[in-house]
């Protein structure tokens, strides 16, 4: 079983106008409510190419239980933790898109701070629920943890039982977070930057600094505009961006993560499982939407889909 864990999920409201000048009024042309949180659109994606998963993660007042209706929707299953704590919610999310240019603006609250006694019911979940061979993805943003190391602390409890760790995450909670060597890391450009310890200028800098990185045996890093560049074990493949019509960038990263579990679980080839993932992103980044993407489209760009390996 895939289990995904957001510790900090929300509620996105997007806000579509025009334009957006400070000291103008905007007018809202519509908006959309939707799910926010990386492991809850990686649960998402993997449904929608009939993966099975079960979400877990921690959710607050009426919210939070918003988030699990919003969940239980889209057929994941669910199994947050839900706490009724005075005068707190789960977190809401802004994102303005400007029409005009397609700009994308994510506003978003740091969420109530998560006490130890909580993540520790969290960790006594996970160690009930999780067997060997299992798989536990660690996404998103931790800030409203109290227990800064406790990515590492699930990760150790993952390996015990046996199971698959893979981390999406950012900042120190990366870094710390590697340092449990989990199967698999998904860090973006300046995610990458930030672990090799320098900036970053081209390809070669951006494969230097994926092969520097040995104990981990998959590297996802995701270019935005550029596509991406995975290592699997000592291969390295250069993932070309799909012809898109971008709306909204937001859960593309999540997207291609989301394919790649998706075409492991699958037993396909690796080329094919990063045609899949670039498709899939792109098909992510036309949505309206934070969550999901259109199979049908993803199917599509997948035919122009373009992946070499470079070593």
């Amino acid at each position: 079983m895939i289990y995904t864990v957001t510790l900090n999920p929300a509620v996105d409201k997007i806000i579509f106008l025009d334009e957006f000048i400070k000291e103008k009024t905007a007018r809202i042309k519509k908006t959309l409510e939707t799910l926010g949180g990386k492991g809850t659109h990686l649960s998402i994606d993997l449904k929608l190419m009939d993966v099975d998963n079960t979400a877990l993660g921690i959710t607050i007042g009426e919210n939070g239980k918003k988030i699990t209706q919003m969940m239980e929707s889209w057929g994941v299953g669910v199994r947050f933790l839900h706490y009724e704590l005075q005068g707190l919610e789960s977190r809401t999310n802004y994102e303005i898109v400007e029409l005009n240019g397609n700009v994308c603006t994510m506003m978003s609250e740091r969420g109530p701070m998560l006490s130890s006694s909580i993540t520790d019911d969290l960790i006594a979940q996970i160690k009930g629920l999780l067997r060997a061979d299992d798989i536990l993805v660690l996404m998103g943003d931790a800030s409203n943890v109290q227990d800064t190391a406790i990515y590492t602390e699930l990760a150790q409890v993952a390996k015990q039982c046996g199971a698959k760790v893979i981390l999406d995450a950012s900042g120190t909670y990366l870094v710390e977070g590697i340092k449990s060597k989990p199967y698999m890391i998904k860090p973006n450009f300046e995610e990458l930057c930030f672990i090799a310890g320098r900036e970053l200028k081209d390809e070669a800098d951006v494969v230097s600094a994926l092969e520097s990185i040995t104990e981990i045996p998959i590297v996802a890093m995701t270019w935005s505009g550029n596509g991406a560049v995975v290592k699997f074990g000592s291969d390295i493949y250069r993932v070309y961006p799909v012809k898109v019509r971008p709306m909204n960038e937001a859960g593309c990263g999540d997207a291609f993560l989301a394919a790649i579990i998706a075409g492991q679980e699958k037993g396909w080839g690796r080329e094919e499982t990063l045609k899949w993932a670039t498709s899939v992103s792109g098909s992510a980044v036309e949505s309206e939407i934070t969550t999901g993407f259109d199979n049908d489209r993803a199917m599509e760009l997948k035919l122009t889909a373009k992946v070499i390996k470079l070593k």
